[in-house]
């Protein structure tokens, strides 16, 4: 399986996902299953809009530095209270 971005040592994938991702049913459908196959395996998946990452980069790191941060508490044991 291929996938944009992958930090094995914390489980989170990054997907950026560009406007063809939502113009075609079966490529979204795609996604999702690649999602879940991802999930079943203990990954976080991550999913970014392409243009956000030029336009909206303080939002997605903000997202991306959370995930992080709750991977590492949960690697070591820690919860995290919402």
């Amino acid at each position: 399986m291929e996938v944009d971005f992958l930090c094995a040592k914390l489980g989170i994938v990054i997907e950026l996902d560009g406007e063809q991702h939502f113009a075609d049913a079966d490529a979204y459908r795609r996604d999702r299953h690649k999602d879940v196959l991802l999930q079943q395996h203990g990954y976080f998946v991550l999913r970014f809009l392409a243009g956000d990452v030029a336009k909206r980069l303080d939002h997605v790191l903000d997202g991306l530095l959370a995930v992080i941060q709750s991977q590492r508490n949960r690697q070591h044991g820690m919860t995290n209270q919402v």
